[in-house]
């Protein structure tokens, strides 16, 4: 990692934090269904797509099956299924990062996430983890007019961190977030997803590490 001094470190959340992919599945697969429609036939780019806000998977579910109900309607339903996917799972934090979280705080950076899922979602799982105490704010997919790779999400929480988005240091899992990471003007580190789908491209990253165990202060 470079010499020069952080002030803030902004994660992205799922994938990054935290493995969470089956239960997105579960619950855009439910909503397919509750709609009457299929979720296995939509193709591998969009089912197994890495990066995208949930809002914008929901507005595509909706346009390709031709689905009346309104989006928010949608959001709903579609949010009660991951929320049941998640109480029925056990979930953890990927290795090392309640070790990466509590170090950065002890060294006085202060903490945020900026992710593409919903705000609201990532507070329950935070707090059932024991760590939203950690972070500041999050900024979701919600608050942001435009998804990853456009850096708006890391810009908005460098903003209100009042944190010069140079001196924050991002962690990211995806293609398209470490390239928003980069455009912000942040310094990257990418974490690889050993289950990502397709094999994501984080070469634009200052650093890539195979897991955040490999972080060195």
């Amino acid at each position: 990692m470079r010499t020069v001094a952080f002030d803030a470190a902004i994660f992205d959340f799922d994938e990054t934090m935290i493995e969470l992919e089956a239960q997105h599945t579960a619950a855009s697969a439910a909503l397919c269904r509750e709609m009457g429609s299929d979720f296995a036939a939509l193709p591998d780019s969009f089912r197994l797509a890495s990066g995208s806000r949930i809002l914008d998977e929901v507005c595509e579910l909706r346009e390709h099956f031709g689905w009346k109900r309104s989006i928010a309607e949608l959001m709903a339903i579609r949010q009660r299924h991951f929320r049941d996917a998640c109480a029925a799972a056990e979930l953890r934090l990927l290795p090392c990062v309640a070790d990466v979280v509590r170090l950065l705080r002890e060294r006085g950076l202060r903490l945020a996430i900026a992710s593409s899922a919903v705000g609201g979602e990532i507070d329950a799982i935070l707090r059932r983890l024991g760590i939203r105490d950690a972070f500041e704010l999050i900024v979701d997919g919600a608050q942001v007019t435009r998804a990853k790779p456009d850096p708006e999400a890391y810009l908005v929480a460098a903003r209100r961190l009042g944190v010069p988005p140079e001196r924050c240091i991002v962690f990211e899992d995806s293609h398209v977030g470490v390239l928003a990471a980069k455009r912000a003007g942040a310094y990257c580190v990418a974490v690889r997803n050993p289950h990502a789908h397709f094999a994501q491209d984080l070469s634009a990253a200052d650093e890539v590490l195979e897991s955040m165990c490999e972080l060195t202060m």
